[in-house]
Order: structure tokens, then C-alpha cells, then sequence
């Protein structure tokens, strides 16, 4: 997440508060945190202060002072700041890449996975409570609960699911799962229940191999379990998206995959094939999963054009527009969240940045061989099947 840093006024318990850029009424201030360059009378009533000035007097609210980069923070995003003096951006209003993070447990620990599972920690849950208390009564389009696995969270992840459906009937929700804890059937009648046609699950499944799957995920069964989830969900009427995070080891079996989906999923909504962020396991893992996606243009095209031409809807996440064969370029989505979202220098004269996925900023090395600038006519031109263009965008953090 995007995060600022600063000096705290004293230690104090973490604070979450909707960023307030201009003053306001003392009646409004209580859930607010005021971005201010000096502490003075104005900051007084606020939950909390951020300044890049000096800090204020013992009669203020808590605040962070010498603060950097305040220019990034837009009124209404909600941050939580705490008294090491960090200041972590948890919503951030206009993006399309908002999640919630729920939990840090994981019922796998995937050799790609750029966030390595860690014990379950309940202040996450309480957290993502408190933003959707700031969030209620604002109209949203889009809304996503990740982890971790957030399905390990039982029946507090229906009860949050529930709340997210009620209180933003109108928002897109993306849940970013392994699909696995729905293979138990009343876990995903009761999941079912609560969700809506407004709600997605991005279920990953990293091959149609079982044993190959289950080495990527490093949790023996987990195939059988994700392929029963996704049956499961589709019996209650659930719309789902399939993940495939692309690495070296299943590379070479993108058609075959795509082949697979086909065969024994053509139900879902969407279908996904994701460049990996190399951070995390990914990193300590490269030299077993790292691959550029230059190395796996042509199964890539295969396997992206075997569905489209059947009519299935197919995106592409994370991997820039001139590192893909120019067939399923208009396939390709903006899908790296902005705090992590960089280019290279080279990518300043292309015609088409502002349609590229770009890099992650967060990975160990990026693919720098073969990057060069597109001009608009290298990917203006109607794909094979008109649908897939109009697949889901991006919801979720990837």
C-alpha cells in the first residue's frame, strides 16, 4: 500500500480517518484527518493531523509532523496512521484498485506469491470494519476483500461479505481467492446466499496438471479442492473469474490450460492470465519461476485466442503491450495498482502508455529485454471475438 512517513507527536494507537484537505465544520471534523501545513487553532477537533510543518502543541490532536509527499493523498482516502510515524494509505479515492485486506493467513504458500502467508492477525479484520464504517453512504463501483486467503475467516467472512453487499448494493465485489474452502459445499451455500450478481470470485488455478498445481501452490490437494470450490460456487449461482499467474514452470502449458477451461469451465465470467509480480516467495523462488513474458509470447497468443475465438471472455494483467504478440493486445488491461505502477524510460514516447499495464514497481528485476514504444495503429483493430474486449477490468489489488 502506499505509504508516507513522518515524526509522531507522541505515541498513541493506530488512528484510521477519511483525509480532510480543506477545513471543516468542527460538527464534520471527529472522523476526519486533516492535512494541514502548519498545526494551529484550524486543527483542533480533528481525529488526526498530518503536516509537513513543525510539530504542533501538547493541546493538538495527534499527528505526524515533517511529513513528505502529502501531495499524493486525495480528499476522502482513508489512512491509518500509527506511532511509528507511518502513515499507510488504505483507500484511495478514484482508483479502481481498492481492496481490503482481511487476513495474512493463507491456506497455501504459493511459490509466485508476492505476499507470503503470516499468522492471522484480528486487527485486519477490525480494520477493514472501520474503513467500510467510513465508506458508508458513499457510492462505490468498485470493492475488493483479499488476503491471505479471506475465506479462512469462516462465517466473519460471510458476515463482512453480507455487509459489503448491503451497504454498496451498486459496487462491483471482487473476492481474491484460492477457491479451496469451497469445496466444502455448505461453507459455499452459505457464501452463495449472501452474494449477488455483483460479486466475483477470482478463483487462482495455476494449471490443469494436478500435481504441477499443487507444487506452484505447495499444498498437496489443493487442485481437487479448487476445482470442487469453483463446481460448488456454480451450483449456487455464483459468477467466478479464473486466475492463472503465468511462471516458468507452467508456461509452456498455456494452450493445454486454456484447452482445459474451455472443456470443463465454460461457465465462468471471466478468464484471466496474469504476469507475476517478482516479489515475495516470487523473489526468493526466481530461479525456478521467474520467466519473461517475451519467453512465452506464442503459448500466450495460443491459449488467449483458443478462448476468444470461442466466444469465452479473456483478459490479460500485468504484462506491457509490446511484450505480447500484436493479436491479443486489445485483450491486455490496466491492471497494476497505481502505488506500485511504474514505466520505463523508453515507455515515454509510446502512443499506447496510457492503455499499458506497465511494470510492477515492487518486483526484485523487471523485463527489460525487447521493451520498446507502440505506435496507436500496432494495436487499433477489432480483436477475434468483439465480447472479450468488454471482459471484467481489473477489481483487485493484484
Amino acid at each position: 500500500m502506499k505509504t508516507l512517513e513522518g515524526t509522531p507527536s507522541r505515541r498513541f494507537a493506530p488512528i484510521i480517518g477519511e483525509i480532510a484537505l480543506r477545513s471543516r465544520p468542527f460538527y464534520a471534523r471527529s472522523r476526519a484527518i486533516l492535512v494541514t501545513p502548519r498545526m494551529d487553532r484550524g486543527a483542533l477537533g480533528y481525529r488526526a493531523c498530518l503536516t509537513s510543518g513543525p510539530a504542533g502543541r501538547f493541546f493538538h490532536p495527534d499527528h505526524l509532523f515533517g511529513v513528505d509527499g502529502l501531495e499524493q493523498l486525495g480528499d476522502g482516502d482513508i489512512v491509518r496512521l500509527d506511532s511509528a510515524g507511518k502513515a499507510h494509505v488504505l483507500w484511495e479515492t478514484g482508483s479502481a484498485h481498492n481492496a481490503l485486506l482481511v487476513t495474512e493467513a493463507c491456506n497455501c504458500s504459493c511459490l509466485m506469491c508476492p505476499q507470503p502467508p503470516r499468522a492471522h492477525d484480528p486487527a485486519l479484520l477490525c480494520e477493514a470494519r472501520a474503513v467500510l464504517d467510513l465508506l458508508r453512504g458513499r457510492s462505490l463501483t468498485q470493492l475488493c476483500l483479499t488476503g491471505g486467503e479471506p475465506t479462512l475467516l469462516g462465517e466473519d467472512f460471510v458476515a463482512l461479505l453480507r455487509r459489503c453487499v448491503r451497504e454498496h448494493p451498486e459496487a462491483r465485489i471482487d473476492i481474491l481467492t484460492n477457491g479451496k474452502a469451497f469445496a466444502d459445499r455448505r461453507f459455499a451455500a452459505r457464501v452463495g446466499e449472501a452474494a449477488t450478481p455483483n460479486v466475483l470470485f477470482c478463483v487462482s488455478l495455476h494449471s490443469e496438471i494436478d500435481m504441477l498445481h499443487d507444487t506452484l501452490t505447495g499444498a498437496p490437494g489443493s487442485y481437487i479442492a479448487t476445482q470442487q470450490g469453483i463446481y460448488h460456487l456454480a451450483e449456487q449461482g455464483c459468477r467466478i473469474e479464473i486466475r492463472h499467474v503465468i511462471s516458468r514452470k507452467n508456461a509452456q502449458f498455456l494452450e493445454s490450460f486454456a484447452e482445459h477451461l474451455y472443456n470443463y469451465f465454460p461457465f465462468c465470467a471471466h478468464y484471466v492470465f496474469m504476469g507475476m509480480e517478482l516479489c515475495g516467495n516470487a523473489a526468493c523462488n526466481s530461479t525456478v519461476v521467474a520467466v519473461a513474458p517475451y519467453e512465452y509470447q506464442q503459448q500466450l497468443r495460443a491459449a488467449v485466442l483458443a478462448l476468444a475465438r470461442r466466444g469465452l471472455p479473456v483478459s490479460v494483467y500485468n504484462i506491457p503491450l509490446c511484450l505480447c504478440a500484436p493479436e491479443i493486445r486489445p485483450f491486455l488491461r490496466q491492471s497494476i495498482a497505481s502505488w506500485k505502477n511504474i514505466y520505463l524510460p523508453q515507455c515515454d514516447s509510446c502512443e499506447r502508455k496510457e492503455a499499458c499495464a506497465g511494470f510492477f514497481g515492487t518486483s526484485a528485476s523487471l523485463p527489460l529485454d525487447h521493451i520498446h514504444p507502440l505506435k496507436k495503429e500496432e494495436v487499433c483493430f477489432t480483436p477475434p471475438n468483439d465480447s472479450a474486449t468488454d471482459a471484467e477490468e481489473p477489481g483487485g489489488c493484484p
